[in-house]
């Protein structure tokens, strides 16, 4: 797939990553910062369920055993979230491009175009925040399991964590610059408040990084 418009109306997780990468990079709006986000986020999902997958069954955290389980089904529910989230992005977005091509020569015209925006903005920003909550969640798990999983497998639980934070961070990027297309200052300034619930990654990726150092 070379053309980002013909990966709109399919489920982008089914296509090969050469596909996905391709479609990313073509000059076209979508996939793009939230999808990728996204994706981030489900790999980082997938990398903290091996490390759980690896650390249930083994003599040695046989005390944790129940705690483990618990995290991979976490990290599964993660993972199946953000999967579906790297569609549900483009497919947002979509709405929103599909907006400014709406006929703008009338008034009543001007009008259904803007509020179509508007909405579709709103709605594509509250997809965003869907992708940051779940990499904020596998940020947790992947933290949790470097210091109590399989330490054999500490370097892919804290490669986990550093994934997440990458994601959510791309994700609240995505997110700020949105806010500049949304014309209601309520929903705006409830969005921004809201971001704050994110500051707490960057401490979960610096202790998780001690872990190794």
């Amino acid at each position: 797939m070379s053309d980002k418009a013909d990966s709109e109306n399919l489920v982008i997780t089914r296509h090969s990553v050469h596909d996905y990468l391709s479609s990313l990079a073509a000059r076209e709006p979508t996939p793009g910062g939230g999808s990728a986000a996204a994706l981030a986020g489900a790999l980082a999902a997938g990398l903290s369920a091996m490390v759980a997958n690896y650390t249930i069954g083994n003599k040695k955290h046989a005390a944790i055993a129940e705690d483990v389980e618990e995290r991979l089904n976490q990290c599964r529910d993660s993972l199946r979230t953000l999967e579906g989230l790297v569609q549900k992005d483009i497919d947002a977005y979509g709405v929103v491009g599909a907006g400014f091509g709406m006929p703008r020569s009338t008034q009543a015209e001007r009008a259904a175009r803007s509020a179509h925006i508007q909405q579709a903005s709103v709605a594509a920003t509250e997809v965003l925040f869907d992708i940051a909550d779940a990499c904020l969640d596998v940020g947790k798990q992947g933290l949790w399991l470097a210091k109590h999983g399989n330490a054999n497998l500490i370097a892919d639980s804290v490669s986990a964590v550093v994934l997440a934070e990458a994601a959510l961070q791309g994700s609240v990027a995505t997110i700020k610059s949105s806010l500049g297309f949304i014309k209601n200052q309520a929903v705006v300034a409830a969005m921004r408040k809201r971001l704050g619930a994110y500051v707490s990654m960057e401490s979960l990726r610096e202790e998780a990084l001690s872990l190794i150092e």
